[in-house]
Order: C-alpha cells, then sequence, then structure tokens
C-alpha cells in the first residue's frame, strides 16, 4: 500500500529539498522500494536535483510540468498529460525505481489565482482537489510518494496535504527556523478536520546540524519538549523528533547537483565522517527511521 507524505517548513535553506531527494534516492537504492517525487515547489529545487536543465526545458516545452496541469484549469486547456508527464529513471544515479512531477517557476505567476480555479471550471473541481484528480489513480503504483512543498500553507500546498497520510517537517534546530513549525501543526490540523482528511504529522528532523553551535545545541535540547507541547496545544497525539540529526557538511550540498556523476549512492551522499559515522550513512538512518514511522 503507498504512503505519501508532503514534506513542508515555512522556513527556506532548511534542507526540505535535500530531505526529499535523499529519502526518494536512499528508498530505492538501499531499501529497494519503488518512489515517485512530486515537486510542487516553484523554485524546482528537487527537480533540478533529478533531471537536468535542459531535460526540464524541454518538459516546459512539452507542457509536462505540474504547473501546465493548474494552467489548464485555469485556461479551460488540456494539455497536461499525466502518463506523458512522469518522468522515469530519473537521478544521476539512473534509477529505475525513482518517478518525478516536475515543477515549474511558472507557477509563481499563478499561484495567487488558483483560488478561480472552481469558477473557470463550472465549479466541478475545488481548487485544494487539482492535484488528487490525476493522482490519485495512479499511486498505488508506488510505494512511497514524497511531495516536496513551497514554503507556505496555499492551495499548492493544500493540494499535496488533500492526498496525504502523513507530513513531515525538515528543520535547522534554531530559534529562526522553528518559528513556524506550531502554525505549520495547527493550520494542518485544522485544515484536516475541515476537509475529513487522514493526513497527520510523521515527526519532525533536525537538519544541517552544528555540534559546534550553541544554537544548535540549545536547540536539539529543547525542541523535543516545544515540539510535544505543540500538539498538546491543539488536543492531538504527539509525532516524534527524529533521533536521526543529520549534520552540516558541504558533501551533502554538493550531492544535490545533477552535473556530478557518482557511481553508487553512498559516494554521492559521501564517506567522510561526521562525529564518526560515514555521511551516507546517516541518509540510511533516516529513511530506516521514516521507513519505521511511515507504518
Amino acid at each position: 500500500m503507498s504512503k505519501v507524505i508532503s514534506i513542508i517548513n515555512l522556513k527556506g535553506g532548511v534542507a526540505k529539498t535535500t530531505t526529499t531527494v535523499q529519502l526518494a534516492e536512499c528508498l530505492v537504492t538501499e531499501f529497494d522500494k519503488k518512489v515517485l517525487v512530486i515537486d510542487l515547489d516553484p523554485q524546482t529545487n528537487a527537480t533540478v536535483a533529478l533531471i537536468n536543465d535542459s531535460k526540464w526545458e524541454k518538459l516546459d516545452d512539452e507542457n509536462k510540468t505540474l504547473y501546465h496541469l493548474f494552467n489548464d484549469k485555469l485556461e479551460k486547456t488540456t494539455l497536461f498529460n499525466i502518463d506523458k508527464a512522469i518522468q522515469t529513471g530519473v537521478s544521476n544515479l539512473y534509477l529505475n525505481n525513482l518517478h518525478l512531477l516536475a515543477s515549474n517557476i511558472k507557477f509563481i505567476s499563478i499561484q495567487d489565482r488558483i483560488s478561480e480555479i472552481p469558477q473557470k471550471c463550472d465549479h466541478t473541481i475545488n481548487p485544494m482537489e487539482v492535484l488528487k484528480t490525476v493522482i490519485q489513480p495512479i499511486l498505488a503504483d508506488y510505494d512511497y510518494v514524497l511531495i516536496d512543498c513551497p514554503p507556505n500553507l496555499g492551495f499548492i500546498t493544500k493540494n499535496g496535504l488533500e492526498i496525504s497520510d502523513y507530513y513531515f517537517i525538515p528543520t535547522i534546530p534554531d530559534r529562526l527556523s522553528t518559528y513556524g513549525i506550531p502554525q505549520i501543526v495547527s493550520t494542518i490540523d485544522n485544515f484536516a478536520k475541515m476537509r475529513k482528511l487522514k493526513v497527520r504529522c510523521m515527526g519532525l528532523l533536525m537538519t544541517k546540524y552544528s555540534s559546534n553551535s550553541e544554537a544548535h545545541k540549545a536547540g536539539k535540547r529543547t525542541l523535543p519538549a516545544r515540539f510535544k507541547d505543540m500538539f498538546k496545544k491543539i488536543k492531538s497525539s504527539p509525532a516524534p523528533v527524529f533521533s536521526t540529526v543529520m549534520p552540516q557538511a558541504n558533501a551533502t550540498s554538493d550531492a544535490m547537483q545533477y552535473n556530478q556523476y557518482p557511481d553508487t549512492f553512498k559516494q554521492k551522499y559521501g564517506y567522510s565522517k561526521s562525529l564518526g559515522k560515514p555521511l551516507h550513512q546517516y541518509v540510511v538512518d533516516l529513511t530506516k527511521e521514516f521507513i519505521q514511522n511511515a507504518r
């Protein structure tokens, strides 16, 4: 049975996309799973991490990005075809079981108009169900569907939440990066109740952790209790803070560059060590915990 997870934080630069790509590639290479990445973020970082720029430009020209799905509803066109839009065998590791639905920077030009979709479509479709209408029939083809959401809680993000079993929050363990997490938890709780959705929080992951930072060390100590209290305030069962803590490392940033051509997953994510553990092992440990919590 497929598990659908939206990956979200309202703060940029917290390794949200990096976490999405790490999990996707590790699930396929190390755990033999079939994975679809849905890139809903207009920044398109997950897209360009998994396909090269020329491939993305071709998808744009051929109406094969998720922007075209939403724009069809606004312009009353039928240019987008889900079967043709799904890109198979993506990643510079050339993974047959890793697929992608690409994003597009043009999302920025229409994201404020998505509320117009019901009127444009004679009230036959809800603006939060555009993605659901095309993706629902194929979800069962995958073990995991990972949705890289924009850094907001607008209609595009809600399209992801609408089909999700879980949402997952990566964050740097400092005050600025965690400031918006209570809003994420409370807003999604209200949205799920209003829409009668099953989506719930899988947990929180600390990313870009620097053992030399006093702010990070303080955040690591206090964040579990703070996160638990967020659920107490909405009278909901708490979600866990993952025991895996992802370290700050230049090699992790380099791994997101498509024009690197590693031979293996371990080579891509690095053999150099942080606190005595190879960097690639952090990704594997994260993925093991992710699989366990998705059950």
